[in-house]
């Protein structure tokens, strides 16, 4: 049943809702604050049709004791009503959107749990020498702890990526597009060179690194090969997120490749103003700030960096006032 609209301005809600339905799949999230809004609004005994930013935030004041980020996401959807409510002629204004602080803390695997993965992971290899993931993944992780790389953005690689001349991946699919060169290590050349070699694979130059029996790229049952060998050193694992946060899972490789980076730019007496920045664009991230959730880790492991990171990120990454 449809829902009926009872402010002022119920007439343009109860069109937008319409439009959202009709755009959008998941059209209830915008239902639910705009219901909301407009029982807000009939309290407010408007005379003229009009949206502004001391309505809203009155409005805003009633959410005090929601997460943030659920106030944000109800500001969004105000200020797409209000974007349909210029066209209308109707006067807006809006307050900014605020900036959320990230409470994420990534899972950074430490360099003992890492030799157990990768000596597991090779075992398998061995044990298992009719299955092709088993022989795929060893090479797989190694991309991901090596190069920092996304799992989608790995997956997607055929051989017309990978420079085994120069030891450089070029990633053509990557998150907002943002094509990338990524350097590789000698040892991570010379494993893609064996990889290549194995005459069991086929590999062509316009084949996937990773494939089916069919030739079309895997993209699926790596994250459950990687649970087993969690579960295998006893590493936990929640298998997606738990109050907020997500346990060790195959994107905390690229986080651990991060911070393993870090440490040793660090050891080798590089500062980090020196290395962030270059770090940040190996990476593929469009602004510094993105790159500030890497520089987070388990405490219980990296207690010593933590002063250091927190020194070096007070001037980089400020918070917003």
């Amino acid at each position: 049943m449809d829902i009926v609209y009872r402010s002022i301005l119920k007439e343009e809600i109860t069109s937008f809702m319409k439009f959202i339905k009709l755009s959008l799949t998941d059209y209830k999230a915008y239902q639910r604050t705009l219901s909301d809004l407009d029982y807000f609004l009939c309290t407010e005994n408007l005379e003229d049709k009009i949206l502004d930013y001391r309505q809203i935030n009155r409005w805003l004041d009633r959410f005090n004791n929601v997460k943030p980020s659920t106030k944000k996401g109800k500001l969004c959807h105000v200020k797409k009503f209000a974007s349909y409510l210029t066209t209308l002629g109707i006067k807006t204004s809006i307050p900014e959107l605020p900036r959320i602080p990230s409470d994420f803390v990534p899972y950074v695997f430490s360099k003992d749990e890492m030799a157990q993965i990768f000596e597991l992971v090779d075992d398998f290899m061995v044990t298992s020498p009719d299955s092709r993931i088993a022989a795929e993944f060893p090479v797989l992780l190694r991309i991901l702890y090596g190069c920092g790389l996304r799992l989608g953005e790995a997956t997607s690689l055929t051989w017309n990526d990978i420079d085994l001349e120069n030891g450089v991946i070029t990633v053509k699919i990557a998150k907002n597009n943002k094509q990338r060169l990524v350097p590789m290590s000698d040892e991570l050349t010379r494993i893609l060179k064996l990889y290549r070699s194995a005459p069991c694979f086929e590999m062509q130059d316009h084949c996937p690194l990773f494939k089916l029996s069919n030739g079309k790229p895997r993209h699926d049952g790596y994250w459950k090969f990687f649970n087993k060998i969690l579960c295998e050193i006893r590493i936990k694992n929640p298998k997606t997120v738990k109050n907020g946060t997500r346990g060790p899972c195959l994107h905390s490789l690229r986080h651990t490749f991060t911070l393993h980076s870090l440490l040793k730019a660090e050891s080798e007496g590089r500062t980090f103003m020196e290395t962030v920045p270059f770090l940040s664009t190996y990476l593929g991230h469009d602004a510094l700030t993105h790159t500030d959730v890497y520089l987070k880790a388990r405490h219980e492991l990296y207690t010593e960096l933590h002063a250091v990171i927190a020194d070096y990120t007070s001037d980089v990454f400020p918070e917003e006032v």
